[in-house]
C-alpha cells in the first residue's frame, strides 16, 4: 500500500525499506517499523541474523537485498509507475550554476509550451505549487513521488538539480532522463567525498545513468571550458548517446564570441556564432551566467525549441532568488546577494563585479560549519584579492566555533585589508553603513536562505531582508 525508508511513517500494510544514511541507520527502527504494522521489510542481507528472529515472530513478510538503498531506487520508480518515462526529463549537474540554469531552462522551456516542474535547491515546484526543498535532490522514493504527482497534475517536462551527494547515493538511478548538464567542477563537499577525484566521479554517474536511460532521444552537454568538463568531452566513446560542448574560451557547438560580452548591473548581452548567429540579453549579471545560459540554449536547441524561443524565454527571466540578487541605494552604492560558497564561485563573482567597474568592492562572507574546511583559506584568500575590503563573518556555524572558522578563513589571507565581525547582522550593517557612491556590496554564501543554523537550531536571517533594513535606516 505504500513504500517508506522513515519508520515514523510506515503505514499499515505497507513496506519498510532500512537504509544506512548518512547520519543514521535505518535497520536500528526496524522494531519501530514492526510497531507500525509493516508488512514487509527490506534489510541489508548483512544484518539479517540482527533481526530475522523478532521479524519471524511478527509473522513479518522479509525481503534482503545487497543494497537497499539500490532496492528503495528500484522499487519507488516502479511503485510509483516509472513517472520519469511519461515526461522529458533534464539533469543538472556541477559545483556552481545548476540553480540558475535550472531557472533559465524553465522560462526557456515554458515559453516553448512545456508545462515545466523544477526540483533544486530553493525549492520544489510546478504550476502554482511550491514545496520547499529540504535537499538539492530529494530520496529517491521521496523525487519517484514528486515526479509522479508532477506528471498526474499536467507537467510534461521536469528539469532537476542533481547534487553529487544524490549521485553517490543512487537517489537518480532509476530515472530516465533525456538530457543532462555538466556546468563545472571546483573543490567542494570534500567532507562528504573526500578526494577530488571521488568528487568527480560522482558526478560523471549522470552521464552513465543518462546512458542506460530508456528515452529513444538524448543528449549531454558538457562546459568546454572547464577542466573536467574536457575529461568528460575526451570520454565520448563511452557514451551512447551525443555530447554537445558549449563555452566561451574553446572551440564548441555552442559557442559564445568573448567581444560580445557586455555586463552592467542590470544584466549582461552576449552573441553566439555556432550553431547559430544569435544575440542574447539576460537580466542575469556575469560573464559566469553566459555558461549557464549556454547550457540552457543547448538543451532547448535539442529539444528542437525554436531559436526566437529561446531568446525570448532567456531575455524574461528576471532573476532568480540569491542569485547576484541586486539592491541599488538611493546614494548611489549597489548590494549584491549570491549563493557563492566556493572559492570558484566567489572568485567569479567577484570578477563579475570587478567588470562593472565599481569604485571599491566590500565583500562580506562567511563559510558553513561542519562542511568542507579545505575550502576556508582558499575563500579568505580570493576574497582578499577581488576585493578593496572584507568583513569576515559567520555563515551557518552549525555545531563549529564560529570564532574557529573565521580563523581557517583568516589564514589564508595576507594583508590587512580585512576585519572580522563575528555577527552576520552586524557585518551586514557595517558594510552598508561604510559603502559610498559608485561601491558595490557583495554579500556572499548564503543568497536565498532566509534562515542561520547555530548549534542545531535554525533561526530566521534573510541577507537581502537584512541589506534592506540598514539600508533604510541609513537612508
Amino acid at each position: 500500500s505504500a513504500i517508506e525508508y522513515d519508520s515514523r511513517k510506515v503505514e499499515k500494510e505497507g513496506l519498510f525499506v532500512a537504509i544506512e544514511g548518512m547520519e543514521t541507520d535505518g535497520h536500528k527502527f526496524i522494531r519501530d517499523a514492526v510497531e507500525n504494522k509493516a508488512s514487509c521489510i527490506i534489510l541489508q542481507e548483512n544484518r539479517l541474523d540482527e533481526f530475522g528472529f523478532l521479524l519471524e515472530q511478527n509473522d513479518i513478510a522479509v525481503a534482503t537485498a545487497k543494497d537497499t538503498r539500490r532496492a528503495l531506487s528500484q522499487i519507488s520508480a516502479r511503485f510509483y509507475g516509472e513517472p520519469s518515462l511519461k515526461a522529458v526529463v533534464i539533469g543538472v549537474t556541477g559545483t556552481n550554476g545548476k540553480t540558475t540554469t535550472t531557472y533559465m531552462l524553465e522560462s526557456i522551456l515554458s515559453r516553448a509550451g512545456f508545462t515545466c516542474g523544477v526540483l533544486g535547491t530553493i525549492n520544489y515546484r510546478w504550476k502554482d505549487k511550491v514545496i520547499s526543498a529540504s535537499h538539492t535532490t530529494p530520496e529517491s522514493k521521496d523525487l519517484q513521488e514528486i515526479m509522479s504527482t508532477m506528471v498526474l497534475d499536467g507537467v510534461d517536462c521536469i528539469i532537476m538539480e542533481v547534487s553529487s551527494h544524490a549521485l553517490s547515493l543512487l537517489r537518480v538511478d532509476d530515472i530516465h532522463f533525456d538530457c543532462a548538464i555538466f556546468t563545472n567542477l571546483t573543490r567542494d563537499h570534500l567532507d562528504y567525498h573526500i578526494t577530488f577525484n571521488d568528487y568527480f566521479m560522482a558526478k560523471v554517474r549522470l552521464f552513465e545513468i543518462l546512458n542506460k536511460s530508456l528515452k529513444q532521444k538524448k543528449a549531454a552537454f558538457i562546459n568546454a571550458d572547464d577542466n573536467y568538463g574536457k575529461q568528460i568531452l575526451h570520454w565520448r566513446q563511452r557514451f551512447g548517446y551525443p555530447l554537445f560542448s558549449f563555452g566561451i574560451s574553446n572551440t564548441a557547438d555552442y559557442h559564445c564570441l568573448e567581444p560580445s560580452i557586455q555586463i552592467s548591473i542590470r544584466g549582461t548581452q552576449f552573441a553566439t556564432d555556432t550553431p547559430f548567429a544569435k544575440q542574447f540579453t539576460m537580466k542575469l549579471a556575469g560573464r559566469f551566467n553566459v555558461y549557464n545560459a549556454l547550457g540552457a540554449i543547448g538543451v532547448a536547441d535539442f529539444l528542437n525549441v525554436p531559436v526566437g524561443r529561446i531568446v525570448t524565454g532567456l531575455s524574461l527571466l528576471s532573476s532568480v532568488p540569491g542569485r547576484f540578487d541586486t539592491i541599488i541605494s538611493p546614494e548611489g552604492f549597489a548590494v549584491v546577494v549570491d549563493y557563492a560558497h566556493t572559492n570558484d564561485a566567489l572568485e567569479k563573482l567577484l570578477l563579475s563585479v570587478r567588470s562593472l567597474k565599481p569604485q571599491r568592492i566590500i565583500t562580506v562572507f562567511g563559510c558553513g560549519g561542519n562542511r568542507d574546511k579545505t575550502k576556508r583559506p582558499l575563500m579568505g584568500k580570493v576574497s582578499e584579492e577581488n576585493s578593496d575590503w572584507v568583513i569576515v563573518t559567520s555563515d551557518n556555524p552549525r555545531k563549529e566555533n564560529p570564532e574557529a572558522i573565521i580563523r581557517d578563513i583568516t589564514s589564508g589571507m595576507k594583508t590587512n585589508r580585512y576585519q572580522v565581525i563575528v555577527n552576520r547582522e552586524e557585518a551586514i550593517k557595517q558594510a552598508i553603513f561604510m559603502a559610498q557612491k559608485d561601491d558595490v556590496i557583495v554579500i556572499a554564501g548564503k543568497g536565498h536562505e532566509d534562515y542561520q543554523i547555530i548549534g542545531t537550531k535554525k533561526y530566521h536571517f534573510d541577507d537581502r531582508e537584512v541589506a534592506r533594513k540598514y539600508m533604510h535606516e541609513r537612508f
